[in-house]
């Protein structure tokens, strides 16, 4: 990247990082609105390929020289992964450009979701390396509305998902085929919560 790059993407999410409360401690809604708005900033202002997106150096550059002040404010020092880029889905930078590729087009979708939501779909590779199954998988989880036990739901179903892919390649299917697997097999989890009355309501109340 350009030194003038660098520094357009560096005032662009410190601005951001400001508007939700930067340099002060963040509560939880404004972290998650922060993550929300600078995906698609820094996706606007890295225009990578997939390739180009798994340089490791890249992503570690970013949040130890060029926004270590943002980083530090978003997750603090402790977790190494935020920091140093071992796993993509996990730093600070690398995994909000690649939510910004996944739900392009489709932000209600990705605004719907909390971060414990974004880890089942995006740290599973199965199926958070495939755009178009997170995105129908997200949908049909989403659509389920506010008393459906979110936590509980989505760790279900991506369970039962990935079984299925183990026989399944998704990319031989239609867009509409992706989309009534994604809802029926959120069907089926929510079919087998509400049978296990016990269980859940213990993660209704988790949530």
């Amino acid at each position: 990247m350009s030194t003038r790059r660098v520094r357009g993407l560096i005032d662009a999410v410190t601005t951001l990082a400001r508007e939700n409360g930067f340099p002060e401690t963040a509560g939880i809604d404004a972290r998650i609105s922060f993550d929300r708005h600078a995906a698609k900033v820094i996706r606007g202002h890295l225009d990578l390929s997939w390739a180009e997106a798994g340089n490791r150096d890249l992503w570690s550059f970013l949040s130890l020289v060029a926004l270590p002040h943002v980083t530090m404010w978003r997750f603090g020092p402790d977790n190494k992964e935020r920091w140093i880029a071992t796993d993509l889905t996990r730093h600070t930078w690398a995994r909000l450009w690649w939510q910004a590729v996944v739900f392009a087009g489709h932000e209600h979708v990705l605004a719907a979701l909390n971060e414990s939501d974004l880890n089942q779909l995006l740290e599973r590779r199965s199926i958070g390396g495939d755009p178009r199954l997170t995105r129908e998988l997200a949908r049909a989880v989403i659509e389920l509305g506010a008393e459906a036990p979110r936590r509980a739901v989505i760790r279900d179903v991506t369970a039962r998902l990935r079984r299925y892919l183990a026989f399944l390649d998704v990319r031989a299917l239609s867009d509409q085929q992706v989309k009534d697997l994604c809802l029926a097999l959120t069907g089926e989890t929510v079919t087998r919560l509400q049978g296990d009355g016990a269980g859940l309501q213990k993660n209704v109340a988790s949530d």
